[in-house]
């Protein structure tokens, strides 16, 4: 398809290939394939970064970034080889500060947004090679954007503003055609069982609309569209969906035909680069039960080992810090009470579901109080701990969902923690509903608990863990 279009658009199509080669997201080792790149966070709350390379499958450290309560910014920010980042909101002047290291090692800060703002990376909007920052924030009604090309190689950048997109609108980003510019996007309610993409180029100002978007886009849970980069030049657009006690991927056209679709057990994280060879780029899904990696166009699906810690990519649109109402545009948080912290990264560890650890959706048939109706988080004797007043039950980005207050600790079990009680008292939630606030904000029911900065999970928060009795 590309040979046939390069004899009328030579120049046009040789940019495309060159660009799809020489900026192959998190490659690592320069094979030409994308890494799985991870974050720990350890003992002080410091952030590790780890790729796992595809020329070897052995694991590097790329180094030392940022600490709990920071998002990743991955981006190729200086036109070629893909940089570690972050984003965090200074408390004392509501500003956001990009920070990453560049290929000399040097630590490089910049300064762009406000607290509250939704920042995005990933995106090149001019075109040039390199990544661009952006924050959007709702103003009487509208969404405004401002970009700064070339944060990191143009100290001197003025960011552009632009309005694009209303109240409800999800916002995402993609390539539509052989250019090799990324379009600003939101998606909103379309007729019938439809949702509409807009979407825009910053370099030339045209405006397209896609209306065969499929409804769950917009309206629901409302995962957020994921760009998985195509030689034919458009991207293709993907959306994980959580579906009982699996994750599905489902991946469209802009033209809003399904390319394909596929299952994995249990709940994770998606990321997305050319990880194998075949046409396009991949999805690579990372959970506790099965992760693997997903071809589009093939339908192949690989087994891949889980990587744990929090896997990462150069996509990443995440709301940071705290904004009085109105909140910015698509952080789809609806009503998700205390949201301190606003990622992941606030666990200083994350371990996986203990065996002396039961969740459960509801309480005990035999409870007459508010613990009949609500979650329930009981350590077995000798369960590990720590044992805080306060447990946070806490969505993949970090939102807190509930929080569960300390019941008792003895009496035959080592702590026994509920929604409705102590600190837990304003969030009465069962299962159910804390799963719908999970998707609500991220798309996916999978949850953790936060036992003072200790994280266990993931796991999924309408389902019962190692109970007997639900």
């Amino acid at each position: 398809m590309i040979m046939n279009k390069c004899i009328v658009i030579a120049l046009t199509c040789l940019a495309f290939a060159s660009a799809l080669e020489a900026q192959v997201p998190t490659d690592f080792d320069g094979d030409g394939r994308s890494d799985l790149t991870k974050i720990t966070i350890e003992d002080d709350k410091s952030l590790t970064w780890t790729a796992k390379l595809s020329s070897t499958g052995e694991s590097e450290e790329l180094g030392s970034l940022g600490s709990s309560g920071d998002h990743a910014i991955m981006g190729q920010w200086q036109g070629s080889a893909t940089q570690i980042g972050t984003v965090l909101s200074n408390t004392a002047d509501n500003t956001l500060t990009w920070t990453i290291i560049d290929s000399s090692g040097t630590r490089i800060e910049r300064t762009l947004g406000k607290s509250g703002d939704l920042a995005i990376a990933g995106g090149d909007f001019n075109g040039d090679g390199a990544t661009d920052a952006v924050v959007v924030r709702l103003t009487a009604g509208k969404a405004v954007w401002e970009i700064s090309y070339d944060l990191f190689s143009n100290a001197a950048s003025t960011p552009e503003t632009v309005t694009f997109g209303r109240t409800g609108d999800r916002v995402f980003f993609a390539r539509i055609d052989q250019e090799v510019t990324d379009w600003i996007g939101v998606m909103r309610k379309g007729s019938g069982n439809r949702s509409i993409a807009r979407m825009k180029n910053l370099v030339t100002g045209e405006v397209r609309q896609f209306t065969r978007m499929p409804k769950f886009a917009s309206t629901g849970v409302r995962p957020r569209a994921i760009p998985i980069r195509q030689e034919s030049g458009a991207d293709l657009l993907g959306f994980q969906v959580s579906k009982g006690k699996n994750t599905t991927l489902k991946v469209f056209s802009l033209a809003g035909s399904l390319i394909s679709s596929t299952n994995f057990e249990g709940s994770g994280e998606v990321v997305v680069g050319d990880f194998i060879e075949g046409n396009g780029y991949e999805l690579a899904f990372q959970g506790a039960k099965e992760s693997g990696i997903f071809n589009p166009i093939s339908a192949e699906v690989r087994e891949d080992e889980f990587l744990g810690g929090v896997a990462v990519d150069q996509i990443n649109l995440n709301t940071v810090g705290t904004t009085p109402t109105p909140t910015p545009p698509d952080d789809g948080s609806g009503d998700n009470g205390d949201n301190s912290g606003g990622s992941i990264s606030q666990c200083s560890q994350i371990v996986a579901w203990p065996g002396g650890h039961i969740y459960k959706t509801i309480g005990s048939s035999h409870f007459s109080d508010i613990r009949r109706n609500t979650i329930g988080v009981i350590l077995k004797e000798g369960a590990r701990g720590p044992f805080p007043s306060c447990v946070k039950a806490i969505d993949t980005e970090g939102n807190v969902l509930a929080s569960l207050g300390l019941y008792v600790r003895g009496a035959g079990w080592e702590a026994r923690y509920y929604a409705g009680v102590g600190c837990g008292i304003s969030t009465p939630l069962n299962g159910d509903a804390v799963a719908d606030k999970a998707r609500r904000n991220t798309g996916s029911a999978t949850i953790y608990m936060n036992f003072g900065g200790v994280c266990f999970g993931p796991i999924t928060a309408n389902q019962c863990v190692n109970s007997t009795s639900c």
